[in-house]
């Protein structure tokens, strides 16, 4: 897998290693709230909105149970925070790390979501992997209105862009050329990216089917060789980009975050995952 300049990302990615470690560093001094009920999460934007939905649920079964949801922190900082005492659980969404293994870390894949490509834009209905390729080395510039393509790019570090880059060797060579391009759009965020994608007229990016309706963001999903992303077209394998998400929890869990992790495997919090854009294994049977 070929590298990718961050084109422009530095300042931006410095900013959010900045953030977690601020955050880590204030989370540490200032205890885990002492109430029981009460959790602290974070880590991948893609999940965010799903585990507040998911608490939301579950708050009707343990009234005084609250979540709270700390934001910017990526897969990453979310495991940082994890290590160092700051959340309870952190989700992510991809595998733990060989040398990850050594912290403690116990990962629970609670559902996968396709992950898609998204516009604002109501008339991009299907794109093939060759028409993907050509808007993201530039061979095609304008929509079909006349309106300019715009990319949202990932940075070259996030999990998204070789995700991204995977879809094929033309997506992955036009991938690496809008990297080197100058002035070109780097969202740090999933957040971040939905964000841009939904501002920018034009606007063409990846996101992940859980975020844009756990959040109700007002993006399109775009159908690649005529499949639309579904549920039912990833677990019939039709579709093929996914996202895996996880709960991460170190060391014996507290009760409160055990029954939570309990509630979200249950077949209320399956549902939920359901509805909000997961594909989540049959009980009993290994995730594929």
């Amino acid at each position: 897998m070929s590298t990718f300049p961050p084109s422009g990302g530095d300042r931006a990615k410095g900013r959010c290693r900045a953030a977690v470690t601020a955050f880590v560093a204030l989370a540490v001094a200032i205890p885990l709230l002492g109430n029981a009920q009460t959790l602290r999460a974070g880590g991948t934007g893609a999940a965010l909105g799903t585990m507040r939905a998911l608490a939301e649920a579950y708050r009707k079964v343990e009234p005084q149970f609250s979540l709270e949801i700390v934001p910017n922190l990526g897969s990453a900082g979310g495991l940082k925070a994890l290590d160092q005492g700051a959340l309870h659980f952190a989700v992510i969404s991809r595998p733990l790390k060989g040398e990850e293994s050594a912290h403690g870390y116990t990962a629970y894949e609670y559902g996968r979501t396709p992950f898609v490509l998204a516009t604002s834009r109501s008339d991009v209905g299907n794109l093939t992997l060759r028409q993907i390729a050509d808007l993201y080395s530039a061979r095609v510039a304008k929509w079909a209105d006349g309106t300019p393509v715009r990319l949202v790019l990932r940075p070259a570090n996030d999990g998204d862009t070789p995700l991204f880059a995977s879809f094929s060797p033309a997506i992955k060579e036009a991938l690496a050329q809008a990297m080197t391009r100058d002035g070109m759009i780097v969202a740090v965020t999933d957040q971040d990216s939905a964000n841009e994608i939904g501002r920018i007229k034009g606007a063409i990016g990846t996101s992940s089917l859980a975020l844009i309706v756990s959040e109700k963001r007002p993006l399109s999903t775009i159908a690649i060789e005529g499949v639309k992303p579904s549920v039912k077209a990833l677990a019939d394998g039709s579709y093929p980009h996914f996202k895996s998400v996880y709960i991460v929890t170190k060391g014996a869990p507290s009760e409160a975050t055990a029954r939570f992790v309990a509630f979200v495997g249950s077949p209320e919090g399956r549902r939920i995952l359901t509805h909000l854009g997961h594909w989540v294994a049959p009980a009993g049977v290994a995730a594929r």
